[in-house]
This record gives structure tokens, C-alpha cells and sequence, in this order.
């Protein structure tokens, strides 16, 4: 995630293939070749699922019927069946400019989302029975040093409390919404109990300062979309259209519920098959495909219709072998 130099300064992905140089063959060692294979499994509400078609996406939670509601965790995240030996993965020229490996950790409730071979995480995400949280982002820049290759440096939301649920803090996503409809909007707060979005930095594994917040945020769940990916299990790979199911995140707002106060906004897709992959005819979730970042032009004065204006993209969009473990070392 990018936040503003002062709050969440992260490093702006257009620049990752200058630091991507590594070669595929430094890491396909790491592969593990056993794919998990879960049958004929409850899929996210809302998508249709042709009735010949086999489902490996793995159901996380029971939503009410009747809502239009949809699984969120399991469109976030890649399928287990799949993760277990692929990634997907941004080309430039024919290099890799980007990289996504999903990790789920079902015993902690966890989801890594890793950014490089090394297996530096972009993001770690939290979950209970009725949201999704965001828990730890990649730090980048702080006071001119570059932390973006450095495992033992990064950024925690907290809520401050002390206690057991004080990581369950930052509300990322409903466990089941529907896209632009029930259960699809919610507003965070910048200090009041229990969701807020109150955050720590980690440097070499060391508190830096006392807690800081990006003021309010508005997360959003909207309506779905569709974008191409390439599977590279074809020979040659194979290109196809999957549905996207947008995040979409506007922060550093000054007064809840006012748009116009705030200055910066993220837009999150995650990808799944409406029926199935055409190279396997199994359906899929890939996890997080695509990424934009926008910047109001107006520096959120409320009383102003907010401009918002993109300044940064990021597609990973190419299903590649590979599979790497989380290496993280912050606190």
C-alpha cells in the first residue's frame, strides 16, 4: 500500500523493476509441487458458477442467503489449490515488474501478501468472524532511508487498547458483502474503540515514536469488474477475462462521512473466475491483481468536489509457478 511522505510513505511501485532484477531461476527451487485439490466446494456467493463447472476456490464462511453477499476472504486471496504452486506476477518487456504471492495461514487467521522471491510481505491482513483487517504494510521511505527490501521494518496498525483484539483494528472488508450493496461501506475512525486507524513503525524490529492515524478512512467493497490475466501453465500462455472485485480505500480525510476531505485513495481488485479457467476448466481466485493509485487535486477541502487524479498503476496479472514463504521479521 502507498500512504503520503509524513503518514504511510511507501514506496511507489512504478519504480519495482529496478528493484525486481532477480531471475525466475532463483527462486523455482522453492516450489512446492504438491497443488491441494479441494473438490467440489461452496463458492463466493454472486459470482455464477455453471453447473459443469469443478470449484477448487476455497469457502471460508457461510453468508446469510438472500443478501447477495459474497465471500470476501475467498476472492482476496488465491485459492490454497493454486497458491500452493503459483503466483501471479507483473511483466514489463517481457521482465518482471511486480509480484504477488499468497500466503493463507488458517491456524493464525493471517493472509501474506509477499512482494518479492525473497518473500518480503507487501501486506499482512487479520481476520475474525465478520471482517477483514488490515494489520502490517511494507514501510518504504523514512527520513530519506529506503526500508522497502528490509524484512525487519514496516508499519502495524494497532488500535492501542493492550489487549488480545487490539491488532483487529484497522476494518479492511465485510467477511460477507455484497459489491456496492448490503454490508459493502464502512467508515474508520482516526482513535475511537475498537476500529480505528491508528498505526506503529518498526525500524529494525524497534518502535520508532508513539502512535500515529490516517484520520478517517472510507473502505469500500464496489461493483465488480473484469481484466485479462495470462496463464502460463498453456504453452503458449493463454489469456482470458476473470470478474474483479474492487477495494476500493480513501484516506486521510478530515471529517467523516465528507468525500471532498480526502487526499488520497487506492483502488484494490482481486480477481476470480466467473465459470471456470479455460487451461484447467477448474474455477480459481488469483487474489490481488491490480492496483491504482489516485491523489485528490484539491487536498481535500471539504467544501470542494473532490478531484481525483491518478498518479500510479500496478497490473500483476500473469499466473506464474513459483511459490516462496513469508520472510517476516519486524517485531
Amino acid at each position: 500500500m502507498k500512504y503520503p511522505q509524513g503518514s504511510f510513505a511507501l514506496f511507489v511501485w512504478d519504480r519495482l523493476a529496478g528493484q525486481r532484477e532477480e531471475k525466475r531461476g532463483s527462486y523455482l527451487s522453492k516450489i512446492c509441487r504438491c497443488a491441494l485439490i479441494f473438490g467440489l466446494l461452496a463458492v463466493a456467493a454472486g459470482v455464477p458458477l455453471a453447473p459443469s463447472a469443478f470449484g477448487q476456490i476455497q469457502s471460508t464462511i457461510s453468508c446469510p442467503s438472500g443478501h447477495g453477499y459474497w465471500d470476501v476472504l475467498s476472492v482476496m486471496m488465491m485459492d490454497p489449490g493454486l497458491a500452493s504452486s503459483y503466483h501471479m506476477e507483473g511483466l514489463t518487456g517481457g521482465l518482471p515488474s511486480s509480484y504477488v504471492y499468497t500466503q493463507w495461514d488458517q491456524s493464525q487467521a493471517k493472509v501474506y501478501y509477499v512482494k518479492n522471491p525473497q518473500g518480503n510481505p507487501w501486506d499482512i491482513n487479520l481476520y475474525d468472524s465478520n471482517y477483514i483487517y488490515q494489520w502490517v504494510t511494507e514501510l518504504g521511505l523514512l527520513n530519506g532511508v529506503n526500508h522497502w527490501n528490509d524484512p525487519t521494518s514496516c508499519k502495524k496498525f494497532n488500535n492501542g487498547s493492550q489487549n488480545n483484539r487490539s491488532d483487529l483494528s484497522m476494518r479492511w472488508a465485510a467477511r460477507c458483502a455484497a459489491p456496492a450493496g448490503n454490508n459493502s461501506t464502512f467508515w474508520n475512525p482516526p482513535s475511537a474503540q475498537p476500529n480505528n486507524t491508528t498505526y506503529y513503525t518498526y525500524v529494525g524490529q524497534e518502535q520508532q515514536s508513539a502512535s500515529q492515524n490516517l484520520d478517517y478512512s472510507l473502505v469500500e467493497v464496489t461493483a465488480p469488474g473484469t481484466l485479462a490475466v495470462t496463464d502460463h501453465r498453456a504453452v503458449p500462455p493463454k489469456a482470458f477475462s476473470v470478474t474483479t472485485l474492487p477495494l476500493q480505500y480513501t484516506y486521510s480525510c478530515g471529517v467523516s462521512g465528507n468525500v471532498n476531505s480526502c487526499k488520497f485513495r487506492e483502488i484494490f481488485e482481486y480477481g476470480v473466475d466467473a465459470n471456470v479457467n479455460p487451461v484447467d476448466k477448474i474455477r480459481h481466485s488469483y487474489g490481488w491483481i491490480r492496483w491504482r493509485y489516485y491523489i485528490n487535486s484539491t487536498e481535500g477541502k471539504s467544501n470542494v468536489t473532490a478531484k481525483w487524479v491518478l498518479k500510479n498503476t500496478s497490473k500483476s496479472d500473469q499466473l506464474m509457478l513459483g511459490q516462496v514463504s513469508p520472510n517476516f521479521q519486524c517485531f
